[in-house]
């Protein structure tokens, strides 16, 4: 029989029952991001403008304001098409397909907007201002939705009611995945069984999530008989890709295809020339923050300022990781020590192979190498000489890969070891191996562009909050 969720005063499904201040005005957050990208858009123009009259002298050619005017307003339509994408308010789209349908949307519109003056104006449109404005737009907005996104979900604004179907294991596990990411948008209001139970009643809910374990016929059955304008099946498949696949009708049978991006040379070729671009942006500034602390450990710690570690790279092959020493020379006696005296200590390394107190690290100068990532920065030349990439799962030490399955070894050996990866901008060592296995699959049956220009947003958010890194 159908049952209302239990719910805490307090938590996501007690707010979306009755305290969230968007459920029962369903149009107000596509009207708030719709106002919020507007204002962005007509920010952005005005920018350009003054960018490109600031250079008039070196340009002499006129600017009509009329048609300075006239770009204002046909810019306005831009969020028209954001909502025609669905990204309006786009309520479960994970942060990687925001990111690739928003650029790809907005660079659409603006070559449209081109293409519309050339042959239907004459040119009467200023280019400089649609290039600058353009290019501005799919730099700035993608990170002005994500933090109108937040902002929503901060002020209770953000989500829309949905129904948890399916048996008690399966739907706690479904719920518990939504409330672990709010920025999914799906706020279960009501759990119940799946058909033939009747669904429960839920007003003004249109969405409904079938929870499985698995896929199968029965299982599409049970969704043939909701009466939801929309259902998602949710299999239960973790250890799977999920991005990247289409549905194929093969003469009345489901198919489901999946795009292996890893293996599209076009693909790993951009990834490079991304690589090499990042580097010679990166590698001046690179070596001058490394420059104090190289002076710091010569002070501290003498010995090599550098040193590198043999670990698997692409295809298995062994590579030399270069870091910044943060570690005393004798660094494994002085850990084998406190693993023998420590059992609280030997838990810890049992079950993260890190320690958040480790007798290793050079006092007064490791830690804020750590915190900030400083100690990986020499890693930007093994990206020049191809043995990694900015972007890919770290490269471990032997005792790391002893730790993981063999077809976790597997996958990460697809691609290159990346400087930063999902696992870095989830929590890095705040979490446990079986996690950073988990993101790492997820990285490599997922790889695409857009998933590493979204971990790299992300890292540079991370590398300043610096949390989860000892």
């Amino acid at each position: 029989m159908p049952v209302d969720m239990p719910f805490r005063s307090g938590s996501p499904l007690a707010r979306s029952a009755g305290h969230g201040r968007s459920m029962g005005r369903p149009f107000l957050v596509p009207i708030l991001i719709f106002a919020a990208d507007c204002l962005l858009l007509l920010l952005l123009t005005t920018l350009a403008t003054l960018l490109r009259e600031s250079v008039a002298f070196w340009l002499p050619i006129g600017i009509n304001p009329r048609f300075i005017h006239s770009i204002h307003v046909a810019i306005l339509f831009l969020p028209l098409f954001y909502l025609a994408a669905g990204l309006t308010p786009g309520y479960g789209r994970v942060g990687v397909e925001r990111l690739r349908t928003r650029v790809t949307v907005t660079l659409a519109f603006f070559a449209a907007m081109m293409l519309f003056d050339y042959v239907a104006q004459g040119g009467q449109w200023s280019r400089g201002i649609l290039l600058i404005t353009g290019t501005l737009a799919v730099i700035i907005s993608p990170i002005w939705d994500a933090l109108i996104r937040l902002l929503l979900i901060r002020f209770d604004l953000w989500g829309t009611p949905v129904v948890v179907l399916g048996a008690p294991a399966e739907r706690a596990r479904l719920v518990a995945d939504l409330k672990a990411h709010p920025e999914l948008g799906w706020i279960p209001v009501l759990e119940g069984e799946a058909p033939p139970a009747p669904p429960p009643v839920a007003p003004g809910v249109n969405l409904a999530l079938l929870a499985a374990d698995g896929l199968n016929l029965s299982v599409l059955a049970q969704a043939d008989r909701l009466p939801f304008r929309k259902v998602v099946l949710a299999c239960g498949l973790t250890n799977t890709q999920s991005q990247w696949v289409a549905s194929r009708d093969l003469g009345g049978q489901l198919g489901l295809e999946m795009q292996r991006n890893l293996l599209l040379p076009w693909n790993r070729a951009v990834k490079r020339a991304m690589d090499l671009l990042l580097v010679l942006l990166l590698l001046p500034l690179g070596t001058l923050i490394c420059l104090p602390f190289v002076l710091g450990l010569l002070i501290l710690s003498p010995g090599p300022v550098f040193y590198a570690q043999q670990r698997q790279g692409l295809n298995g092959r062994p590579i030399p990781v270069l870091k910044l020493r943060s570690m005393y020379p004798d660094a494994e006696a002085r850990l084998a020590a406190l693993l023998a005296q420590s059992p609280a200590a030997s838990a810890e390394w049992t079950a993260t192979l890190k320690l958040r107190h480790d007798p290793r690290l050079i006092p007064g100068i490791a830690a804020l190498m750590r915190r900030f990532s400083i100690d990986e920065l020499p890693q930007l030349l093994n990206v020049l000489k191809g043995e990694m990439s900015i972007v890919g799962p770290r490269p471990l030490p032997d005792y790391h890969l002893d730790a993981l399955s063999p077809d976790a070894c597997a996958l990460r050996r697809k691609v290159r070891p990346g400087i930063t990866g999902l696992w870095q901008v989830s929590g890095r060592s705040a979490l446990p191996m079986q996690e950073m296995e988990r993101l790492d699959g997820y990285y490599v049956r997922n790889w695409s562009i857009w998933l590493d220009i979204h971990i790299l947003a992300r890292t540079a958010v991370e590398v300043l909050r610096g949390r989860g890194a000892w």
